[in-house]
């Protein structure tokens, strides 16, 4: 599938934006927002809650939601960039077999990585 490069462009600053909003939440949730309870400095509390600016759950389907966009950016990125892909695979993987049997491991890898998504929802 042929793409121009203005939307090629436009696919990878969203991934990029998506990676780093699903990045920035993630650190929130594990690093910050535990301080706003387990803070012993009231200025510490204070910075956190200042940081945060919401709740760990508002902040957890950020997270989530971000996730989801990043994926499905990233499966179009993949399907728009599959002749490329391909070629590289036939250039240094010759054999069919070889390469279907990546391809196999490929698609069963992307398929277990969206069994914690259907978890979430």
């Amino acid at each position: 599938m042929k793409v121009s490069l203005k939307t090629n462009i436009i696919i990878d600053l969203a991934m990029f934006i998506a990676m780093a909003v699903t990045s920035i939440s993630g650190i929130v949730i594990k690093v910050i927002a535990p301080l706003r309870r387990m803070a012993h400095e009231e200025w510490v509390r204070e910075m956190a809650s200042f940081i945060v600016g919401g709740s760990r759950r508002m902040w957890g389907k950020i997270h989530l939601w971000a996730g989801v966009v990043l994926l499905l950016l990233l499966v179009l990125h993949i399907v728009f960039h599959w002749a490329a892909i391909d070629g590289f695979f036939k250039r240094h993987i010759p054999s069919t077999a070889w390469r279907t049997t990546l391809y196999m491991v490929l698609a069963v890898l992307s398929l277990l990585s969206i069994v914690p998504w259907i978890w979430a929802f």
